[in-house]
């Protein structure tokens, strides 16, 4: 969990990414009826990408948003994620939830597999 707008994390070694809920917790004022996440930063220090998804309303993410998305976060990647909001508000926490596969198939483990039983 990150204090404020942004979050730190690291993709766990030999895992694969397959989806991520974002959690934010912030403060309102009684005339902001409906907080409008505007802006999400993704930035890859491993890799040294930056990625802006910026909608001029609520954000809402497609299949080919999230693809590409989780197509740059790798095995022990660095990421850090930063959210804006149109509006004035503070926002207190920012959580990232990642949801990942067992473990990364290894190379080779098929034809290993096959050697060991027939030896």
């Amino acid at each position: 969990m990150g204090e404020g707008h942004s979050v730190s994390f690291t993709v766990p070694q030999d895992r694969v990414v397959k989806g991520m809920a974002l959690c934010v917790v912030y403060l309102s004022t009684s005339e902001i009826i409906e907080p409008e996440l505007s802006t999400v930063l993704i930035v890859n220090y491993t890799k040294f990408t930056c990625q802006i998804h910026n909608h001029g309303t609520v954000i809402s993410f497609n299949n080919e948003d999230w693809a590409d998305i989780m197509s740059n976060l790798g095995s022990g990647d660095k990421v850090e994620i930063f959210v804006s909001f149109g509006n004035r508000l503070v926002v207190k926490n920012t959580s990232v939830y990642l949801i990942c596969s067992e473990s990364m198939p290894k190379k080779n483990s098929f034809t290993r597999f096959i050697k060991k039983f027939v030896m």
